[in-house]
């Protein structure tokens, strides 16, 4: 009996064996952790390219929303095809919900320029699948959908204050002698992909403008001065705002009537808000030359005059002297002038030039076609459109759009006061101050950007 009781003992107390039950039941829980860890991971690897997705498909929609308005029946299927494009693992079914219009969370705010897209994915598992069927004897961890949201839109403004649009000059955007730029918190974008598209010669550093953004490079040699900001080379370019691409390609077509003038003076109310008036100058005289014919026209003088609101459109060029106003800074006292009619070996169609102005005033519409823009010129207008004002001093509440042009902006003591420049090119020789036009008009600008938003 004793015998036997010290054999149970020795049974009951033996610890062999007890490694190997400990590292059978240490692996089940690795390998069960592992599995866990590795469903984990597929799915928040499946989470970024949704997110990736989602991204592009909010910013597809958007940029389709800006360009073409809310109404534009391509929402959905631009925001569907730039989500499905987005993702890097084909066969991978994908599921899209796009909202225009959304309202913003949290906050609850509308957001009408805004776009949201939804998109997820069912994606299968292995340890969870396996887990619910052992243990649950169900299917319902086979698949979990991964989904990611994201809201794109243009509820924002532009911090641009000039944009040099011409894609291929040398020197497009070139500060020169006692030229200076002050537009503080506004940055200026080179659309030129030359090597030296930039060039800053004379004086340099007194410039002040939060960066300028070059498609190409700055140019050696003497070009090299210091802009006083930050240069960024290489970046992309830039594009005119959406809501002027209802601008007929020559406005004139707009006039019933054409009023011959060499002078205006005084008082003229104008045509009405929104509502063309066309000028022109009929003193024109051509000659020919080793078989070229070169045409030359005189601008129309607009001489310590006040015009109300309307489009004004000066067929062969306008100079501005005196104590000069246009438009009103209402919300249909507005004006746009438009200077056009430069036709072929044109030397002075399509010249702005205010040489001898003392004090001049322009309030660009605050709707309409030419909305935020106070100065244009059409793309087919090539001639060069000189901002000069002497000892006097300008200021264009709205954009001077001259997008094909080389601009000469130059003063001797006086300034050219604007809140945005859209060039072809910019030759400064100066001083040009610049606000931005959104700051003052955030309910009307023009001047938008698609970003994401949420």
């Amino acid at each position: 009996m004793r015998r036997s009781k010290v054999l149970l003992l020795k049974m009951l107390f033996n610890e062999q064996g007890q490694t190997l039950v400990m590292t059978v039941f240490c692996m089940g829980v690795l390998l069960g952790a592992l599995g866990l860890a590795v469903d984990v991971g597929v799915l928040l690897h499946t989470r970024r390219q949704m997110q990736s997705a989602a991204d592009a498909a909010a910013m597809a929609g958007a940029t389709e929303m800006f360009y073409n308005g809310s109404g534009s029946p391509n929402i959905t299927s631009k925001a569907t095809a730039a989500a499905q494009d987005n993702l890097s693992n084909a066969g991978k079914t994908i599921h899209v919900s796009v909202t225009p219009s959304p309202t913003l969370n949290p906050g609850g705010v509308a957001c009408a320029s805004c776009v949201q897209a939804t998109v997820y994915t069912p994606n299968p598992t292995i340890f969870m699948s396996t887990m619910s069927q052992w243990l649950f004897k169900s299917s319902s961890f086979n698949t979990i959908n991964v989904s990611a949201m994201a809201v794109a839109g243009a509820p924002g403004s532009s911090q641009t204050c000039m944009y040099v649009m011409d894609p291929h000059a040398s020197s497009s955007f070139w500060i020169h002698g006692a030229g200076s730029v002050n537009a503080p918190g506004c940055g200026i974008y080179v659309n030129s992909d030359d090597p030296g598209a930039l060039c800053v010669t004379g004086n340099a550093g007194k410039s002040d403008f939060a960066s300028v953004n070059v498609h190409g490079g700055q140019g050696g040699g003497s070009c090299k001065g210091d802009p006083g900001p930050t240069v960024n080379l290489n970046t992309g370019v830039q594009s005119l705002p959406a809501k002027w691409s209802g601008i007929p390609a020559d406005p004139r077509t707009n006039c019933s009537t054409v009023t011959n003038a060499t002078t205006l003076t005084g008082s003229i109310t104008g045509p009405g808000y929104g509502k063309y008036q066309c000028y022109a100058n009929g003193t024109c005289s051509s000659t020919t030359k080793h078989g070229v014919t070169t045409i030359s026209c005189n601008p129309v003088t607009v001489d310590s005059a006040t015009l109300g609101a309307g489009i004004y459109v000066f067929e062969t060029g306008v100079k501005i002297k005196g104590a000069t106003t246009i438009g009103s800074n209402t919300p249909t006292g507005g004006a746009t002038v438009i200077v056009t009619g430069n036709s072929p070996g044109s030397m002075d169609g399509g010249v702005y030039d205010s040489g001898t102005a003392t004090t001049f005033y322009d309030y660009a519409p605050q709707s309409g076609t030419y909305v935020g823009i106070a100065i244009y010129q059409p793309p087919g207008d090539t001639q060069q459109l000189g901002l000069q004002f002497g000892s006097g001093s300008s200021i264009f509440d709205g954009a001077v759009v001259a997008q094909s042009a080389a601009v000469d902006l130059h003063d001797q003591g006086g300034a050219v006061n604007a809140t945005v420049l859209v060039v072809g090119q910019a030759y400064v020789n100066g001083k040009v101050n610049l606000t931005n036009y959104s700051d003052y008009n955030p309910t009307t600008t023009p001047f938008k950007h698609v970003t994401l938003v949420q």
